[in-house]
């Protein structure tokens, strides 16, 4: 759980809530340990506009939002169990009406498919 006075930004890989912390020179880093990200800002302007993110992300719950996001959007193959993002190549058709079914799993011998509306 991310404490609100904690400013945090999130990861661009993995989207992990990262907290923001300072060097010894007074300017702002991230770091996630899972992905091995590192990102570190610098300049007046990179600091400053890095700054307007992160109070942006707080005042609009931006976690609250990628959790929604994540939920709509990552789903798992009920043939394999194969968790996946849904994405446009990935979109299954009804072979004569030509309607959406579902997303199809990216697994390659895999021949399941996700129906449109079902979450993982």
């Amino acid at each position: 759980m991310i404490n609100k006075g904690t400013l945090w930004f999130p990861c661009p890989v993995c989207l992990a809530p990262l907290d923001v912390r300072m060097s010894k020179r007074k300017k702002p880093y991230v770091i996630c340990s899972p992905c091995g990200v590192q990102m570190f800002i610098r300049e007046r302007a990179g600091i400053a506009a890095f700054e307007s993110l992160v109070e942006q992300g707080r005042k609009e719950n931006v976690l609250a939002r990628l959790a929604r996001l994540e939920q709509r959007y990552w789903l798992k193959c009920p043939e394999c169990g194969r968790s996946f993002w849904a994405s446009p190549e990935l979109v299954g058709t009804k072979t004569f009406s030509g309607k959406v079914s579902g997303y199809r799993c990216p697994e390659k011998n895999c021949r399941g498919v996700v129906p449109l509306g079902e979450r993982s």
